[in-house]
């Protein structure tokens, strides 16, 4: 099922954990993790036709093939704290100014799956406030996993999947179900029941029946969580329900409005300490 695993880095140790991770899929699927660095280069380069990085003016040539080997030293030094374990593991490097670039070797490359670090630090814009995670779960095609922390033991037992019983998440609810019996993990949907959201027991009753069969899902695995904040009430859902990850069916919008008030993808990707997946359902 994942065959290639992408894994952006900025050498950190969030990146570490991304790795670690990728390591957790690929002992269970056999997956190739190919590690990414994207080099800020504030110059105009190409890539000839042997694959190499040239720059389109002449006198920036040293300083780009400077700027590529202290990176791919740094790249070295980064994987030798890396325990393979047997995984299969391969490097290499875009010249680029945005994380647009990830999205895009998602596609281009085939990667089913792309894993990040939240390295919250990293903002693309500081007006909008969104980081490198956000922006690479906006606009990839497959699932993307950010993690602050990967799973202690390696296991991943229990998905809590927020759901507010309306969205219709049919054409993704299969690429969650093939991840979920990757790890035979159980799925536990959840309805964040607040003041502001408040659903009372007939009304859930039946959006929860409409719900579960347009997804082929079962009933049963659908809960209730009561909580007075729907962001933090997900969070208290899954430390409840001792869940191992969480699972969001996420719609991106671009508006500027949009995106200084942030979603609630992005707020849990920066918030929650265990990993978060996301199914992008733009695309």
């Amino acid at each position: 099922m994942y065959q290639k695993i992408l894994v952006p880095v900025d050498f950190t140790n969030k990146s570490l954990k991304a790795i670690q991770m990728a390591k957790i899929i690929a002992h269970k699927t056999g997956a190739q993790v190919q590690l990414v660095h994207v080099i800020r280069a504030a110059l105009a380069a190409y890539l000839d036709e042997l694959g190499n990085y040239k720059s389109k003016y002449e006198t920036g040539q040293k300083f780009l093939d400077d700027i590529i080997e202290m990176n791919r030293t740094k790249m070295d030094e980064f994987i030798a704290k890396v325990e393979l374990d047997g995984i299969k593991l391969d490097s290499s490097f875009k010249v680029d100014s945005s994380p647009d670039k990830i999205a895009e070797l998602v596609t281009e490359e085939g990667f089913d799956l792309t894993i990040v670090g939240n390295y919250e630090h990293e903002k693309f814009d500081e007006f909008l406030r969104k980081t490198h995670p956000e922006k690479i779960a906006a606009l990839a095609k497959n699932p993307v996993i950010t993690v602050n922390n990967a799973p202690a033991d390696g296991t991943i037992n229990r998905i809590l999947v927020p759901t507010n019983l309306v969205n219709d998440c049919s054409k993704k609810i299969d690429e969650l179900l093939n991840f979920q019996r990757t790890f035979a993990a159980k799925l536990n949907f959840v309805y964040i029941n607040t003041p502001t959201y408040f659903k009372s027991t007939p009304e859930l009753a039946q959006l929860q029946g409409t719900w579960a069969e347009n997804h082929g899902i079962d009933v049963n695995d659908i809960t209730v969580f009561n909580a007075l904040n729907l962001k933090k009430g997900i969070l208290a859902a899954a430390d409840f329900h001792q869940s191992d990850m969480i699972g969001l069916f996420s719609r991106h919008q671009g508006s500027v409005k949009h995106l200084v008030r942030g979603t609630i993808t992005e707020w849990l990707i920066s918030k929650s300490d265990i990993p978060v997946i996301t199914f992008n359902l733009n695309l």
